[in-house]
């Protein structure tokens, strides 16, 4: 599991810690962005860069959590995301905002990756996120 914000975060072994708490201190003891805003595309290209970690892409179910705020360049982000889309069975891009009935993607960046995500729905709830992932195990993205 990685986490972005300016840059790529690997979040896995902090994770697989017994406790919840210890498990979540340790992983935010490890985020050194968290007000910088978001260059997505920057810490895509950073993952698919690592070849051990673009191999995870393969066959998977990717799921981004992010409200797809791009502060970086937007190309960046359509380049890493054709690529994930071109090894990943699909992407599901799951944003707080899009919660909102009202929600469109109007941001320059989701405009430019809606061709490649298989879904783009609400993230803005721990409950929500958890049906999402949930549901891809009985085969139905909710």
């Amino acid at each position: 599991m990685f986490t972005f914000g300016t840059r790529l975060t690997r979040l896995t072994r902090a994770l697989r810690r017994r406790r919840r708490e210890q498990a979540l201190a340790e992983a935010s003891g490890l985020v050194a962005d968290w007000d910088g805003g978001t260059r997505i595309g920057d810490a895509l290209q950073a993952f698919l860069a690592v070849p051990r970690f673009a191999s995870y892409v393969r066959g998977a179910v990717v799921v981004v959590l992010s409200d797809g705020l791009e502060r970086g360049d937007p190309s960046a982000l359509v380049q890493a995301v054709a690529r994930i889309a071109a090894r990943a069975h699909r992407i599901d891009w799951l944003s707080p905002l899009a919660s909102d009935p009202a929600f469109r993607p109007e941001t320059e960046a989701l405009r430019l990756i809606a061709p490649w995500l298989t879904r783009l729905s609400g993230g803005a709830s721990t409950a929500g996120i958890c049906r999402h992932i949930l549901s891809l195990g009985r085969g139905q993205a909710a």
